[in-house]
């Protein structure tokens, strides 16, 4: 009996639990699609990455907790709306333990139907997610319709706890409600917490001073320590909360008494609305509005997190670099396992050279030290300027299909990166006589590709002068390298293939070095070992980066369907005032369609309400992390300006929308059938 009538109230109530419908499955979606990555090839192509599946998983108990949350808060919302229903059912002589059971049986029969729609689409998501992974790591993404049992079987394990959790909560206010609550829930009057204007106009300005303070302690951080971040996060929390506490008795004080303002196109209805309905909702607005301030925040973490390993290897330009730390030797050993197990499009072997010069070294130092870095030179192969042949150059360049340059065999020219060409510009302005074992710069004599110099034992650390032939018989060797162009991307298991089949050669780890005197370290440790090393392990050491923007983003969607839901509910809890509302206005001559109009017009403003001070204050976070990470991760600037940051958080703004337009749909269309 109890189960066909849960299935009676199901259908009965189909309007009200759409909400509820689409938050669970939008969950299943995600849920599924990034639990299948813990099972994808791609896991296993790439086993630096193993710490990816616990912080899926971590992030998926804590997604367990906020959704059983969420979905225990919406069906309370709708149970408070059948309290009649409830009433009647108690009256009837049905123990509380059943009904408890009924209501357990809807939520199961709507999750199951959410459930069988989220799974579709997120098998579809999953591609979409293992396609953006694939494009991280330079592996080629062959579209396929893999069904995951694993994956589906701890989505399953997932959507129970969430039911379990949610039954367990309003289990709990079943067992303890009466027959009057249920009566007179309707009846009941909304509260406020401040009855003084004076004192809500108070706590309006104070909160705008602590959000002031709060963004000017994020973006100048003065203590120069992590307390300013703690205060200034602080601040931004207290900001929001006291903004929606008080900002309808502002509102109040500056247009309530504006009587020509008040009375023109409808605004009094719609004024009086907007501003009863904050004024009942303002702690769950500042709930919100953190909501989304966090899940902007995280999705454009995420974002800038993803653009800077991007650049990392961007610069990267050479797929394999076999590093021998003396004279150019013979790479053919080396060259005849490649050609003969992998793709390889062109290889060639050269030397860098060194001198007891420093004149670029010192400029490039300072540069560093404006940054905020210090320009103390760490590694024992740079302590001086870097050289390298003309000829070397040409075909360096040949090989990586950079437009041909002419080079003049008698002048200097410099390779660098973006950052150090106006540095080296004003050098060379204010020193025309600076030569390289007798050869003068030749005008216009500095290059900015990509050329594998971010990092050490490339090209150079960050610049290197290219000089004529002769010139290097007066220098040193500083190594030498082996650069290759691979035809295809290479994974973790071709590079250890290639480590076994050579022997002598080692994967360099840049993150690990020792210090051989005065504090000067070097990082290839081992003597008369060769190392391997370019854009295929460099992708290797940034797979930390890479797992933390996926979990980044995972949690922003939750947080945004968290957010979107709880609001799209508070928003619709009052639908029967709002239909007498409504039915009054019809009677004192408003046609149905102004109605509608000031209804769809009230229903934007309170979707946008929490979400301007959280686009404002999540935008200064994620200026903040951004320019600190790219500090963190570059010594010298790779972005031409900070236009980059606005585009990280641009992009996660979109992705934000699309998301919350389907909440905002959905609403639309729940208001609209009133």
């Amino acid at each position: 009996m109890l189960k066909e009538l849960s299935i009676r109230s199901a259908k009965r109530q189909s309007k009200d639990y759409l909400l509820y419908f689409i938050t669970f499955a939008c969950t299943v979606s995600f849920v599924y699609a990034f639990n299948s990555l813990i099972f994808s090839d791609i896991m296993k192509a790439f086993p630096s990455i193993g710490v990816l599946p616990y912080m899926i998983i971590v992030a998926s108990l804590l997604i367990v907790l906020i959704m059983g949350w969420i979905v225990g808060y919406m069906t309370k919302y709708i149970l408070k709306k059948r309290s009649r229903e409830l009433s009647i059912y108690i009256i009837s002589g049905i123990p509380n333990r059943s009904i408890c059971r009924l209501i357990f049986y809807e939520n199961a029969l709507i999750g199951i139907f959410a459930f069988v729609i989220g799974l579709p689409a997120g098998i579809l998501f999953s591609q979409l997610l293992e396609a953006v992974l694939s494009s991280m790591f330079g592996v080629m993404y062959v579209l396929r319709w893999n069904f995951s049992y694993n994956a589906t079987a701890l989505t399953c394990l997932y959507f129970g706890a969430i039911l379990f959790y949610a039954i367990q909560r309003n289990k709990k206010w079943i067992s303890k409600v009466t027959l009057y609550d249920l009566l007179y829930y309707e009846r009941q009057n909304e509260k406020k917490l401040l009855h003084d204007g004076v004192s809500a106009i108070t706590v309006f300005f104070a909160s705008v001073l602590t959000g002031c303070v709060g963004i000017f302690l994020m973006c100048t951080g003065p203590l120069g320590s992590g307390y300013d971040a703690l205060i200034g996060v602080v601040c931004l929390i207290l900001f929001l909360f006291g903004f929606f506490l008080s900002v309808p008795a502002f509102l109040i004080m500056q247009f309530g008494n504006r009587e020509k303002w008040k009375y023109e196109k409808n605004r009094l209805v719609l004024f009086r609305g907007f501003t009863t309905k904050i004024r009942s909702t303002s702690i769950i607005m500042g709930v919100l509005s953190v909501l989304f301030m966090l899940s902007l925040t995280f999705m454009g973490a995420g974002t800038a997190v993803y653009m800077i390993a991007d650049k990392n290897m961007e610069q990267s330009v050479f797929d394999i670099m076999i590093l021998h730390k003396a004279e150019l030797q013979d790479f053919s050993a080396y060259e005849n396992v490649l050609d003969l197990n992998f793709p390889v499009r062109s290889s060639y072997a050269y030397s860098i050279y060194t001198d007891n010069k420093n004149c670029f070294l010192a400029a490039r130092n300072n540069v560093i030290s404006s940054t905020g870095h210090s320009g103390y030179m760490r590694y024992a192969e740079y302590q001086h300027d870097t050289y390298m042949k003309q000829s070397d150059y040409k075909k360096l360049r040949e090989i990586l299909g950079l437009q041909s340059v002419e080079l003049n065999p008698s002048l200097c020219y410099i390779h660098c990166v973006p950052a150090l060409k106006k540095p080296f510009e004003r050098l060379l302005e204010q020193d025309k006589s600076l030569n390289c074992a007798g050869y003068l710069f030749a005008e216009d004599s500095i290059f900015c590709e990509p050329f594998s110099q971010m990092d050490t034992y490339g090209n150079g650390l960050d610049f290197c002068i290219i000089v004529p032939e002769q010139a290097v018989s007066q220098m040193t060797t500083l190594y030498s390298l082996l650069s290759v162009i691979t035809e295809t991307p290479f994974d973790n298991r071709d590079l250890q293939n290639i480590v076994q089949m050579c022997d002598g050669l080692s994967i360099l780890k840049r993150n690990i070095g020792k210090t051989v005197s005065d504090g000067i370290g070097m990082t290839a440790l081992v003597d008369n070992v060769d190392y391997l090393s370019g854009k295929w392990v460099d992708k290797e050491s940034l797979t930390q980066l890479y797992a933390m923007a996926i979990c980044l983003f995972y949690l922003s969607l939750v947080f945004e369907i968290t957010g979107a839901a709880i609001l799209a509910t508070q928003i619709l809890s009052d639908r029967e005032k709002k239909r007498r509302q409504d039915c009054i206005l019809q009677q004192l001559g408003m046609n149905r369609r102004d109605i509608k109009k000031l209804n769809n017009r009230q229903l934007s403003m309170m979707f946008l309400l929490p979400l301007l001070p959280a686009l404002i204050i999540s935008s200064c976070f994620v200026y903040v992390s951004a320019a600190k990470m790219q500090l963190s991760v570059f010594h010298l600037p790779v972005f031409s300006n900070n236009l980059w940051i606005i585009g990280s958080f641009s992009i996660a703004f979109v992705f934000f929308i699309l998301l919350y337009g389907v909440y905002y749909i959905a609403a639309r269309i729940s208001y609209r059938r009133q």
